[in-house]
């Protein structure tokens, strides 16, 4: 029932809409769990007494409400079976995960060092040492950053979940030195030459940045992220602590690094 109501959540229902459509759910599963028939649910309905005015019985329109809300539950539970059953078709038909050629922390320091500008070691920074998808970058808010304490709250993710992130000392010294230096006072923390940096901008800083370095691999802004993962794991940090750094929704995203 909670990731239902997650699933309510990221759909911008409100509150107390919320809290109307689980109870409804609750009910018709109680029902469910006496043996009862679902055929049988709307006759059931029509036959409640109304919780409160016990005198009477559910009006059309509250019968509407509770049908309508379990429909809506129906399509909730289709949509995960489906994922479930892809999941399986997938894990059949993947016999073999293609390597990934990650970025060594040499190769890292390399991009950095052939990095312009404050600004585009930021954006290096970002996406390896906070292994932020370049989405999650791009959207990052300068009052999110805090130097102070060195971390990083990322509101905005792919998953619909907010994370915390600490601030390694190499990416502190990178993002103070950025925040000193920044020209743009837009309310995102990179900043482009007109405004907030975009995904778009991002993948062409990397790209120059590639093209400038010594570094033969094919690099893309993901790639950051993929290296950094695979770094932490080698180190010695628990799947689980990495799969929450990532901000993965489960740990089977996270275990595709333990092959690389």
């Amino acid at each position: 029932m909670e990731n239902f109501r997650r699933y309510l959540e990221l759909r911008n229902y409100q509150k107390k809409n919320i809290k109307r459509i689980l109870s409804i759910v609750r009910e018709y599963e109680e029902y469910r769990e006496k043996g009862n028939l679902p055929k049988d649910y709307i006759r059931y309905l029509k036959q409640r007494k109304n919780k409160n005015n016990p005198e009477k019985l559910l009006s059309n329109s509250t019968v509407n409400n509770h049908l309508t809300a379990l429909k809506l539950y129906k399509s909730y539970r289709k949509e995960i079976e489906q994922k479930e059953t892809n999941l399986v078709i997938c894990r059949n038909l993947k016999t073999h995960i293609p390597e990934i050629e990650i970025l060594n922390p040499e190769e890292i320091q390399i991009l950095l060092e052939n990095a312009e500008t404050t600004r585009d070691k930021a954006v290096i920074a970002s996406l390896y040492y906070l292994g932020l998808r370049a989405g999650e970058s791009a959207e990052l808010l300068l009052e999110d950053v805090d130097l102070e304490n060195a971390k990083v709250l990322v509101r905005k993710s792919k998953t619909g979940y907010q994370r915390e992130v600490p601030i390694h000392s190499k990416a502190l010294e990178v993002f103070e030195e950025y925040v000193k230096e920044r020209i743009h006072k837009g309310e995102c923390f990179l900043q482009g030459q007109k405004g907030n940096l975009t995904v778009s901008g991002i993948e062409f800083i990397i790209e120059k940045v590639a093209e400038k370095s010594s570094v033969k691999k094919k690099i893309y802004p993901h790639l950051l992220r993929h290296s950094i993962a695979t770094h932490l794991l080698r180190n010695g940090m628990k799947l689980e602590k990495v799969s929450r750094f990532l901000g993965h929704r489960s740990l089977e995203s996270t275990q595709r690094y333990t092959h690389i």
